[in-house]
């Protein structure tokens, strides 16, 4: 897959993909059943941008994506299969003609990934890379449509690696987490660790926690940062929001449903409170990088956010928290969060070196 123009996209993702975490919600139907609300749970503030009062504005319908969840390793790989194709793919297609990001899809330590790169003419900043880990439940978001997430920084001027790691049900926890050490692991060969960062979105944040733990034990040094947006960093229903936020997210309306399934999937013999698995729970006083963590007031994984950022501060470990009112899960792209993607940008030419264009 390879997409190029002579003109670059300068800033962050366009707003067609304001809508992917909810299609990704759809798509994995993230609720357990219940009567639609006549309106939205809690007033919509008049601060906020047309787009995001719209998406507010809306009834929480918590039977809307009642499906039946799948019960063997086909219907999983079907759902998996549609899901991309039906929903994710067409918006990948647009993103790559709005930003005109250069895809090249490679294998590295035996790892499917695809390199992001600037349109030409720009080249990406020297000697330095980002690997991503996609969202998804670990479940979707594979392939192809994984490079979504990396768009907006590789169109900014960074080389990106974007994961296809394995997933579930042919390959649960630690395989995931294998893939990205394995990557991490080979770019040590060309890249400096202090020039190199790993960031993710969901499942992808909870994943980056877990995969740099993982290559800190493995005796690999540490990379010089992590970002991790609305991590998915317990898989297990512990936590106040993922009962206040009940109905109030409106991209991830619950954890009941295949959330809870897409967890158990994903954990299978090790449990969810594995370290690795749900990285909340693990030792991070033997060093971690300096970290950027973000969610909102209506995000269903706010609790999953704010409980990983005390567990590096309490570890000695620099820590930035974002935290924006009435933002919901994945709502990243709302012209609300901007002031997200200058704090990215920041943090990034701090620890990894300069920016590289405006």
């Amino acid at each position: 897959m390879r997409s190029s123009a002579s003109s670059p996209f300068r800033g962050s993702l366009p707003p067609l993909l304001a809508g992917l975490a909810a299609i990704v919600s759809l798509a994995l139907g993230c609720t357990k059943g219940a009567p639609p609300q006549d309106g939205p749970p809690f007033p919509v503030p008049d601060f906020l941008s047309p787009q995001a009062r719209a998406v507010l504005s809306q009834p929480i319908d918590l039977s809307r994506t009642d499906v039946s969840l799948p019960k063997t390793t086909e219907e999983w790989r079907a759902r998996r299969e549609n899901a991309e194709k039906i929903f994710m793919r067409p918006i990948l297609e647009r993103a790559l003609e709005a930003t005109r990001v250069r895809v090249e899809q490679q294998s590295l330590a035996g790892v499917t990934i695809r390199i992001l790169t600037p349109p030409p003419p720009r080249e990406p900043i020297p000697d330095t890379v980002l690997i991503n880990l996609h969202g998804g439940g670990y479940t979707i978001g594979g392939g192809d449509v994984g490079a979504m997430e990396g768009l907006g920084l590789a169109a900014a001027g960074y080389r990106v690696v974007s994961v296809d790691y394995r997933m579930p049900p042919e390959h649960p926890f630690p395989a995931a987490v294998d893939d990205g050490v394995a990557v991490y692991r080979a770019l040590l060969e060309d890249y400096a660790p202090e020039r190199i960062a790993i960031f993710g979105s969901s499942a992808g944040g909870g994943l980056t926690a877990a995969v740099i733990v993982a290559a800190r034990d493995a005796g690999l040094p540490l990379p010089a940062a992590a970002v991790m947006h609305t991590p998915w960093s317990d898989l297990s229903k512990t936590g106040d929001t993922y009962y206040t936020l009940e109905g109030v997210d409106p991209v991830l309306l619950s954890y009941d449903g295949s959330l809870a399934q897409s967890a158990a999937l994903y954990a299978g013999d090790a449990g969810l409170d594995h370290p690795l698995v749900s990285p909340v729970y693990a030792d991070f006083e033997p060093g971690f990088p300096p970290s950027l963590l973000s969610s909102g007031t209506r995000d269903l994984l706010l609790s999953c956010t704010v409980r990983l950022h005390r567990a590096l501060r309490e570890a000695g470990v620099p820590a930035d928290l974002h935290v924006f009112d009435a933002m919901w899960h994945g709502a990243g792209q709302m012209p609300d969060m901007r002031d997200l993607d200058r704090e990215v940008k920041a943090f990034l030419e701090e620890h990894i070196g300069s920016f590289g264009g405006p």
